[in-house]
């Protein structure tokens, strides 16, 4: 089942004594989750939902932002300069 064109409904987990949960195989095997790989959560407060993205999807989300902003940076100077 698709809700949206990025979210799919995938399987249904359930929370553990110490609030873990098992990510589905499907999910895992999407993710190329594996053993040990750590996983940043996100909470979308105005969703009351939760996401995990890999470290890796992390850190690359980071270098992306990084560059943005040195584009933003060298095009606000350049105007600057103008």
């Amino acid at each position: 089942m698709s809700f949206h064109k990025q979210i799919h409904l995938v399987g249904t987990v359930t929370v553990g004594p110490k609030g873990q949960v098992v990510i589905p195989s499907d999910v895992r095997d999407r993710m190329d989750i594996q053993p040990g790989d750590k996983l940043v959560a996100l909470y979308l407060d105005e969703k009351k939902s939760v996401a995990f993205i890999t470290e890796r999807q992390a850190q690359e989300f980071v270098i992306k932002m990084g560059e943005r902003f040195t584009e933003f940076k060298e095009t606000f100077e350049k105007r600057g300069e103008a």
